[in-house]
């Protein structure tokens, strides 16, 4: 609660760029600086406190609270830090812990598209429920892109998926072209599935363990410690379709 206990407990709904929603127990005025908590679950702390400027708040359609939007003043490098322990740990509006999302994986992947600028554009990060893509330019918000992407892991052809736009800005700094943020909508069983493996051999990857690295590629090749013939280690679970 506000007060002598510290800033309101909120709910989680959406981070998009410097731009976060939240569910509110009570209204809150707009264009004045406030500082929310959101709770986390099975992080190393149990919360976040959040500074933000109100730019929107309305009552939600299930008429409990108010669903209110603000505007984040952080570096880059934090926004991304943010976004990515929130929808890793943050307890989302209505759902709890079971509406926790995967987190996003750094990874470049070469991708097609004839929605982009350009035609091509490389990927900043993956997770089971979008993409973050490094366009040439500008893509309008809310619209429709379908990803024909690249991918590094044995066994895992070319992913073709369907996604809209959620938020889109210019790099920051001296880069150029423009980042994308991309929510998946529309896939398939076999497509869901395709991306769930792929996302679990990155992140085995991406931890750093050389081992685990070369099972998931289907690589590593060991002797038994004596003098019998090599033996093959186990491999990753077959790519879906395999």
């Amino acid at each position: 609660m506000l007060g002598f206990f510290g800033p309101e407990v909120v709910q989680f709904i959406e981070m998009s760029g410097p731009r976060i929603t939240f569910l509110s127990p009570r209204p809150k005025k707009l264009g004045v600086v406030i500082k929310v908590r959101l709770n986390l679950v099975g992080y190393k702390t149990n919360r976040v406190d959040i500074p933000l400027n109100l730019v929107s708040c309305q009552p939600s359609a299930g008429g409990k609270g108010h669903v209110c939007v603000g505007s984040i003043e952080m570096a880059e490098e934090h926004l991304n830090q943010l976004e990515d322990l929130l929808y890793s740990y943050g307890v989302r509006a209505d759902q709890g812990e079971a509406a926790r999302r995967s987190p996003r994986l750094t990874i470049s992947l070469k991708t097609v598209s004839r929605d982009l600028p350009g035609y091509n554009c490389v990927t900043v990060d993956i997770s089971r429920h979008g993409v973050r893509l490094n366009c040439h330019g500008d893509v309008h918000q809310g619209a429709l892109v379908n990803l024909a992407m690249e991918t590094d892991v044995a066994g895992v052809q070319n992913m073709n998926l369907c996604g809209r736009v959620v938020w889109c800005r210019e790099n920051p700094g001296k880069g150029k072209g423009h980042q994308v943020g991309v929510d998946f909508v529309g896939l398939t069983s076999t497509q869901s599935e395709t991306l769930e493996y792929y996302t679990k051999m990155v992140a085995g990857r991406n931890r750093g363990d050389v081992m685990h690295r070369q099972i998931a590629d289907g690589e590593l090749t060991a002797h038994d410690g004596g003098a019998g013939p090599a033996f093959q280690l186990p491999s990753a679970p077959p790519p879906p379709g395999a």
